[in-house]
């Protein structure tokens, strides 16, 4: 109790932020769900979908937390598409409330958390993955709850050392990258208010409760050809090595003005510049949860390659930094800069969600990939219609068994048609499995039960695998020419 203020009287002033922040994250999670249920499954929130029903320790390129998450969605929900992306309206959701907590522990200021949960509800970065079922919106939950468990341990809270181990080992099942927390948690214990930490036994039981919650994942790849350490390494340096890219890194410098807004990034550059985050141990938290992980991305982007939401764990930390910065300010770059910011965020989430009403119908824009943001997703709903209707002139639809060197046709055939585990079938075409379906459910020379191969190979090479093949029919997709899909339909009996 400071200042004469009881908690009874803090309650009463802090409970009108709170409802504010409750309506606006409500608000915000009911709106995208409708904006997710009308969009199609993307490949790999299909890819996910189809791990969700074969739950296990790990998968072919990810972590296995997504893959649990939809599982559970799916069997509280069914098979909607956003059903299926209600785990990334919840994550979100929780974040950002989280990140309000942040704000409120830091500034004591009910009104500047409420202001930062709700900016970071509505970042760029939130506004296009908070849509999608991807491992970010799982990421970004972990990481901030690691992080509020970790300032609560710090002052006190013993419990919440345990807390951050079980997060921490979470957000690895969720996404690799969340490993430099490791290097923020390390770097936060250097201040001199907490150095003492290292003398005691409680951050190291945080390291040993994470690594329990990880290790099934470790004995999974250690046990299958280490798939998904092998595809992070891959996807790392895009298959071209290690060399010094400067055009990738100021392409990545410039993506977080995007995804974070311009805002919010220049007041976390200008508090940089104040010496309060070297002397008060709270905004020391922030600064090393924020600046390595953007660091070592940026590192990653100059000697290889990296994505603009690849360094998003930071904005957490960056959002409440420049919050609580921007708050305390007088003129433009203070409040009125946090209501601008929200002002942008909704508008580009506006152009995203309702591009085609807002934006291409009133301009008269023909869609095509550099015009219309889910260019990529217009053309699979003729696809698996196709193949549906192929698969229901042939037989009952719990024979349906559909067979493709596609990984896409697959996972969205799989998600789309609610296909079982086993009825979609990998054809593997290369020395090697490529994916999940070639790995556990592969296409076999001899199939047991009639099945449906769609692929774009020709006529030649599946004759070669599979010299009965009987064609069915060709597939042809081109609702949006950039992305036109080519298959052809092949029927393949034991």
């Amino acid at each position: 109790m400071k200042g004469g203020i009881c908690p009874a009287n803090l309650m009463q002033a802090t409970r009108p932020a709170i409802a504010l922040t409750v309506c606006c994250l409500v608000a915000l999670a009911v709106w995208r769900f409708f904006v997710a249920s009308a969009l199609p499954f993307s490949i790999d929130e299909a890819y996910y979908v189809a791990w969700s029903k074969t739950p296990d320790w790990g998968y072919w390129t990810k972590p296995p937390f997504i893959a649990w998450a939809i599982g559970a969605a799916r069997w509280v929900c069914g098979e909607s598409t956003g059903c299926v992306r209600s785990v990334a309206l919840l994550s979100f959701s929780m974040t950002s409330a989280i990140v309000g907590l942040l704000t409120w522990r830091i500034a004591k200021n009910a009104w500047a958390a409420a202001c930062a949960a709700v900016l970071f509800a509505t970042l760029p970065l939130g506004m296009f993955y908070g849509i999608a079922a991807t491992t970010d919106a799982l990421l970004l939950l972990c990481w901030a709850a690691a992080m509020w468990s970790l300032l609560e341990a710090l002052h006190g809270k013993q419990w919440a050392w345990v807390v951050l181990g079980i997060f921490t080992g979470l957000g690895m099942l969720a996404k690799y990258s969340m490993a430099v927390i490791g290097l923020s948690i390390v770097l936060t214990l250097l201040h001199p208010q907490w150095r003492a930490q290292f003398k005691k036994p409680w951050a190291y039981l945080s390291a040993f409760v994470a690594l329990i919650v990880f290790a099934p994942n470790i004995a999974w790849n250690l046990a299958n050809q280490m798939p998904t350490f092998s595809h992070t390494a891959g996807i790392s340096h895009g298959g071209n090595g290690y060399g010094l890219n400067w055009q990738s890194l100021l392409e990545f410098e410039a993506a977080q003005l995007v995804v974070g807004g311009p805002f919010l990034v220049i007041a976390f550059a200008m508090w940089l510049t104040r010496k309060e985050w070297r002397t008060h141990a709270d905004a020391w938290l922030l600064f090393c949860f924020t600046l390595p992980m953007l660091l070592v991305i940026s590192a990653q982007a100059l000697l290889a390659r990296a994505h603009a939401n690849w360094a998003s764990p930071a904005y957490v930390a960056l959002t409440v930094a420049s919050v609580v910065f921007l708050w305390t300010r007088k003129g433009f770059f203070g409040k009125p800069a946090l209501a601008l910011t929200l002002v942008m965020n909704l508008v580009l989430g506006a152009v995203l969600y309702h591009f085609e009403t807002l934006v291409a119908k009133p301009l008269g824009i023909t869609p095509s990939a550099h015009t219309d943001p889910y260019w990529a997703l217009r053309n699979w709903p003729d696809t698996i219609d196709a193949v549906k209707s192929t698969l229901t002139e042939a037989m009952p639809q719990e024979e349906w068994r559909i067979a493709s060197d596609d990984r896409g046709m697959l996972s969205i055939g799989q998600a789309v048609l609610h296909l079982p585990a086993g009825a979609a079938l990998g054809w593997q075409r290369s020395d090697s499995p490529q994916n999940h379906f070639e790995q556990r459910f592969p296409l076999t020379k001899t199939p047991q039960q009639r099945v449906l191969l769609v692929t774009q190979a020709s006529q030649a090479e599946v004759l070669a695998h599979y010299p009965h093949a009987q064609f069915a029919r060709r597939i042809d997709a081109d609702k949006l020419p950039d992305g036109a899909f080519h298959f052809t339909a092949w029927w393949i009996t034991p």
